[in-house]
């Protein structure tokens, strides 16, 4: 009999699990996390809308359409779900300092605020910066699935190359769900 109930057990947490999925619901806290509205960051005076971004051909995250504005990464995760969220950002324009001129000012341990379209917020602390040059982008640990919610906040930085009219290196903020 204690074989049967264990079967029936197994049997009703499957098509509890089968069920959960098809709702859309998840059984993991941070998972299916609306996507983001806004993203503030105190520290450096950051009040931005934030849009949606998809890869291009060459399989490049685009910035976003306007220089006040932030983009974020629509095919990963939102900010909140685990794996690393990412948000891109203009360093600048012909016209002057764009919405992450100050990035590279952020601190470890400062917090990055992300709101969300049903009005909850995704909070985040800086752990490091790094600039890497274009031509050698980390991209396994910008996009790498990671344990826990992440973000990753990016914009142009280095030496800007006239010739060419692109900086030459990328500004990268790694920061954790603090909140």
């Amino acid at each position: 009999m204690q074989a049967g109930v264990k079967q029936w057990a197994a049997v009703i947490g499957l098509l509890f699990l089968v069920a959960l999925a098809r709702c859309g619901g998840s059984a993991s806290p941070h998972a299916g996390a609306a996507d983001p509205v806004r993203i503030r960051i105190p520290a450096i005076g950051v009040d931005a809308p934030v849009d949606p971004l998809t890869v291009d051909q060459n399989g490049v995250l685009p910035p976003p359409d306007t220089y006040d504005g932030t983009g974020w990464w629509r095919d990963g995760p939102e900010p909140g779900e685990r794996g690393p969220a990412v948000i891109a950002g203009h360093v600048d324009s012909q016209r002057g300092p764009a919405v992450f001129f100050r990035l590279p000012d952020l601190g470890k341990g400062d917090r990055i605020f992300v709101d969300r379209a049903d009005g909850t917020i995704a909070v985040f602390t800086a752990q490091r910066i790094e600039r890497h040059d274009k031509n050698t982008f980390p991209t396994d640990a910008v996009y790498g699935d990671t344990p826990d919610s992440q973000l990753r906040l990016i914009t142009c930085g280095g030496k800007f190359d006239r010739k060419h009219h692109r900086y030459v290196d990328n500004v990268i903020v790694f920061a954790i769900r603090s909140g």
